[in-house]
């Protein structure tokens, strides 16, 4: 059985909460959390943890580099195979935030959009 710890980010708490987890990977029992919320936050954290992430592109002509992120949440495992993507993308100008340069991103329902401008 192990017994990982997650802090909590759900509030300004910041609790850290233990986990049991038993031989099947299952959670057992969580404490150390002080609100339902932190509860609802770790076991998604454990279950499947998820990020905005955030990147820079290359812009075409040597205008230097483009802050980009994905407009919600992907799992933390396809960040790999995302900076892949970003690493073969030029964009020219111009380019204004918001404005989607991959749809639908290794198909996680997630757009590639900018964050910055050109």
């Amino acid at each position: 059985m192990t017994e990982p710890q997650i802090i909590c980010i759900g509030c300004p708490l910041g609790c850290s909460v233990t986990l049991k987890i038993d031989e099947k990977g299952n959670i057992e029992t969580l404490t150390g959390n002080q609100c339902q919320e932190g509860r609802m936050y770790v076991v998604a954290e454990f279950q499947s943890p998820v990020r905005i992430f955030t990147s820079t592109v290359l812009t075409e002509k040597g205008m230097g580099l483009l802050p980009v992120r994905t407009d919600k949440p992907i799992h933390k495992g396809q960040f790999k195979e995302l900076m892949r993507v970003t690493a073969k993308l030029r964009v020219s100008s111009p380019c204004e935030p918001g404005q989607i340069l991959v749809h639908n991103v290794l198909g996680t329902g997630a757009n590639l959009i900018v964050s910055g401008s050109i």
